[in-house]
């Protein structure tokens, strides 16, 4: 009697873990965009495609206009719970990457319309990014701004593809 039991309610956890979906997968169901962290999702992006050269990531203070304007393009950082920038470790190669988790995924295609508009491309000392994207699945938008000059090693369109690859093949914005 107490092993039957016991099966039982092992297959009934078992079905509860099936249907939590505990596997990592991403899910664009309910507005959720890539699971995790943000920081984690760039590794993810990267995994799929990365630039030959050094890149560095760190977590935008939201609280600072100025670093918000800088790395989003958003004048205020009222619709967005996170951020985090990824560039070159050389300042002199005009490469950005930014993801923003917005707090409702229904605001995405504004906040990623804002960012493509507020952004300086120009943000380098002599050096400027020609190829840029705006790109959202879900909750979460992607900016990616990069020189033509390097595109032997990563342009906007392959950072875009990596992002739709980890975000299962969708885009909601795009």
């Amino acid at each position: 009697m107490k092993k039957r039991l016991l099966a039982v309610i092992s297959c009934m956890l078992l079905l509860v873990c099936m249907g939590c979906n505990s596997s990592g997968a991403t899910s664009n169901e309910g507005g959720k965009g890539p699971e995790g962290a943000l920081t984690d999702i760039v590794e993810q992006i990267y995994d799929v495609h990365s630039p030959a050269f050094g890149v560095g990531t760190m977590e935008i203070d939201l609280s600072d206009a100025d670093m918000v304007k800088m790395y989003t393009g958003l004048d205020s950082a009222d619709a967005v719970s996170e951020a985090v920038a990824s560039e070159a470790m050389i300042s002199a190669q005009a490469y950005s990457m930014v993801l923003v988790r917005v707090k409702d995924a229904g605001d995405a295609e504004a906040v990623a319309t804002d960012m493509k508009a507020g952004i300086n491309p120009r943000k380098w000392v002599c050096v400027e990014a020609d190829d840029l994207q705006v790109v959202a699945c879900e909750d979460v938008v992607l900016l990616i701004m990069v020189s033509s000059q390097l595109s032997d090693s990563v342009t906007s369109q392959q950072i875009v593809d990596a992002f739709r690859e980890v975000c299962g093949g969708t885009l909601t914005v795009e």
